[in-house]
């Protein structure tokens, strides 16, 4: 597994860059695993909320800056022990297919998460970061949330996404209840907790999952796609009113 990404607004712009290949044609259909320092990705309907901009100052004296991403759902937190994990691919109509991958995601990611020990299952968590129907959890209802999947979908391509939370998540849940109860809304904390395996365990039993559904093959990200990724940090800045950047 590669280094984490020391700017997380390059993960950002790397499932960007390669959400455009794909669509235009120049690459294939993309799985991509990554994790990055550590950061607050909120929505941009999150940020038209009354004190984003307070709760986003909080987070950041935390360590976390906040990123605005073009996917929908809630605020998410990660760090060097998450993982964020998307499927690209091209689509004919928009219109459909929609659930279809979104089912097949939640699946995905529980499958690989019990092939490291997890009674995994898709299902909405009591109090989650990112609500919303396409959670895979362990614990029903009342149990932790390890995954929240979102998607972005253009003309020519979607992207299915999911961050993973495996290790270390301490900071994140702890960023995760200052963000969220900045914006006045519920999040239980206790709905955040590692998993009982490594990143290296997660990423190869997501790739095994990918492979078994898709084929293909390991391949790196080229040196041109990651200078696009570069190119598009400041997309994701959040600036505040007033002008001046976190």
């Amino acid at each position: 597994m590669a280094d984490p990404f020391e700017n997380p607004a390059d993960g950002f712009g790397l499932q960007q860059a390669v959400l455009e290949e794909v669509a235009s044609g120049e690459r294939g259909p993309a799985a991509l695993i990554w994790s990055s320092s550590p950061y607050v990705g909120a929505t941009r309907l999150e940020t038209r909320l009354a004190g984003f901009a307070e709760a986003a100052r909080s987070v950041e004296d935390l360590g976390f800056p906040v990123l605005v991403r073009n996917s929908g759902g809630g605020a998410v937190a990660a760090n060097p022990g998450s993982l964020s994990f998307s499927l690209t691919m091209p689509v004919e109509d928009l219109r459909h297919g929609l659930y279809e991958r979104y089912a097949g995601g939640v699946e995905l990611v529980a499958s690989a998460l019990r092939r490291v020990g997890v009674e995994a299952e898709g299902g909405e968590v009591e109090g989650e970061f990112c609500p919303g129907a396409y959670s895979v959890r362990s614990g029903g209802w009342r149990g932790v949330k390890h995954a929240g999947l979102a998607q972005r979908v253009t003309r020519r391509a979607a992207r299915l996404e999911a961050l993973v939370l495996v290790e270390h998540t301490g900071p994140v849940r702890g960023a995760l209840a200052r963000f969220y109860g900045g914006l006045g809304l519920l999040f239980r904390p206790s709905c955040v907790a590692d998993l009982p395996a490594g990143l290296p365990d997660v990423v190869a039993a997501l790739a095994y999952e990918v492979r078994g559904r898709y084929g293909g093959r390991v391949g790196g990200i080229g040196a041109g796609t990651l200078d696009k990724a570069r190119g598009l940090r400041e997309r994701w800045r959040f600036i505040p009113e007033g002008g001046s950047s976190l």
